[in-house]
């Protein structure tokens, strides 16, 4: 599971950085995402994406799961916030 979950962090990275070598640099700074806080819990970080936006801090929000939660302990949320 661990080798999985390392091999999809890599392939998504990669995406990432290919996806923004392509992009223009003022269509990058426009659109880019920017970590806004990590959280243990996915309702956390959805309920706290979802109020910036209905306060207009930021127009979108995305969660990205990085270590998934389990049955005894938190995992690792990032809220990621687009301007």
């Amino acid at each position: 599971m661990k080798m999985r979950l390392s091999a999809a962090l890599a392939l998504t990275a990669a995406a990432l950085v290919a996806a923004s070598t392509v992009a223009s640099p003022a269509l990058a700074t426009s659109t880019a995402y920017v970590k806004q806080a990590s959280y243990g819990w996915p309702d956390q970080c959805q309920w706290f994406g979802n109020q910036g936006q209905v306060n207009h801090a930021w127009s979108s929000y995305y969660c990205e799961t990085v270590i998934p939660t389990n049955w005894t302990s938190p995992g690792l949320y990032h809220l990621w916030v687009q301007s």
